[in-house]
């Protein structure tokens, strides 16, 4: 059991510190929607309202508040960013081809004439990109981790086997809010 949380927590991490870096950069870039800010994920509310604490589609904490929940510090926010910007300029060129593949294929289909020996060919240099891509990810991931302290991460793994109990209790009980019971 302790093996299984010992996995969980620095995915957990990830996926948090995904969030906020995606959040930081769209403050700095009005071009991208509010909607990018909302992180889903449990927080105890205890003393916190709900409405403190709940993002703008109510599917979690704000970002704010859940950056305020972690501890995360100036400097932390910092080098979360350095390293996102850092992310962004290594896989610029990986997302330009990729999206002009994609782009590629949906001129194809949409002209009628669709070549099976392209669309494979284009489907491979896909598949290469994105494996590129997910590489840098993950290295992204695990550089923001090493930036927080063993109690961060623990406030994450509490949030996250929080999550997991939530959701083992919905299944056990007809599902969730989009549950129908059936």
């Amino acid at each position: 059991m302790k093996t299984r949380a010992l996995l969980v927590v620095p995915v957990v991490a990830c996926l948090m510190i995904a969030a906020f870096a995606a959040a930081s950069s769209a403050k700095d870039d009005p071009s991208m929607s509010s909607g990018s800010t909302v992180v889903q994920g449990p927080v105890s509310q205890s003393s916190e309202s709900s409405a403190e604490l709940t993002g703008r589609f109510h599917h979690g904490p704000s970002l704010e508040a859940m950056m305020k929940k972690l501890g995360i510090t100036d400097e932390q926010k910092t080098k979360i960013r350095a390293l996102y910007v850092g992310f962004l300029d290594r896989t610029r060129k990986t997302r330009m081809d990729l999206k002009s593949l994609k782009d590629e294929k949906k001129t194809m289909l949409l002209s009628g004439k669709v070549d099976q020996q392209k669309l494979a060919q284009v489907d491979d240099q896909v598949v290469k990109l994105v494996s590129d891509l997910l590489k840098e990810k993950l290295k992204l991931r695990r550089d923001r981790l090493a930036l927080l302290t063993p109690e961060q991460i623990g406030r994450i793994a509490d949030w996250k086997a929080e999550k997991a109990f939530r959701s083992k209790w919905r299944r056990m009980h007809g599902g969730g809010m989009h549950g129908h019971g059936w």
